[in-house]
């Protein structure tokens, strides 16, 4: 094709015309523009509260890294990564006292705070391109045992991404500090998933990501971060059985 040549990863096209008429490089555009999108958006959560846009950058790498060990294509991957990344965007639309609170919350203020998941869909689900990633973003709360919020949905009735969420959110939330409280131990952290397995949680993805501890929440820095003695998690590991179903282990 006149006009077309790689620049490194990237494909670019000579002229608008021809960008148009090349599919690949269409959709290259379009790529880069979305992910500019997401990193504005992103942006934007860090100029309101910085704390949580770190925990979602941090939450983003580990769901990314558990899709590719899971083996979920290329698209997928893209989708629920992006959602990870702006899964807190909808506490932009939280009051102040509220998001910025150096304690822990009361059941009022909690209530509050559990608007932000329909406050990021609305905001994302504006963007066709977006649909996705809102519907993520709307069901991350969401509990195995439908006793999460905001509809109560249980099992696999769960977006994939949403409950893939879940549990790499909990982690971070767990291993990062707290004005209230110290950072977990990963061993205590590890439990703690372990335990909420099948209730919280989907148990495979939660035994998922106990397998694959290392490669998914290994090259994470958690600031403040207590570290338990090396290599403790992987005594917890192999003392905790397997669920019934693997089928996103095998």
């Amino acid at each position: 094709m006149k006009g077309y040549r790689p620049i490194g990863d990237e494909i670019a096209c000579d002229s608008a015309y021809e960008i148009e008429a090349c599919g690949t490089c269409a959709t290259k555009r379009a790529s880069l523009v979305l992910h500019d999108l997401i990193q504005s958006i992103v942006s934007a959560l860090e100029a309101r509260d910085p704390h949580t846009a770190e925990h979602s950058l941090r939450v983003g790498d580990m769901v990314e890294r558990t899709c590719e060990l899971m083996g979920l294509s290329a698209e997928e991957t893209a989708t629920i990564h992006m959602a990870a990344h702006v899964h807190d965007i909808g506490k932009i639309g939280i009051p102040d006292n509220v998001l910025i609170r150096n304690a822990r919350l009361t059941p009022t203020e909690r209530d509050v705070l559990k608007n932000h998941p329909k406050i990021g869909y609305d905001i994302l689900s504006g963007c066709e391109s977006l649909k996705g990633v809102a519907e993520i973003v709307l069901f991350h709360h969401e509990r195995w045992d439908g006793t999460g919020y905001p509809e109560g949905l249980s099992g696999e009735s769960i977006p994939l991404g949403a409950r893939i969420i879940a549990v790499c959110d909990s982690i971070d939330a767990m291993l990062g500090k707290r004005v209230y409280r110290k950072a977990m131990t990963e061993r205590d952290c590890i439990q703690e998933i372990f335990l909420n397995s099948g209730s919280m949680y989907d148990p495979d993805i939660a035994w998922f990501v106990l397998k694959h501890w290392s490669p998914i929440v290994g090259p994470v820095e958690f600031k403040d971060r207590i570290d338990s003695e090396p290599g403790s998690y992987h005594e917890l590991c192999c003392s905790v059985p397997v669920p019934k179903s693997i089928a996103l282990i095998a």
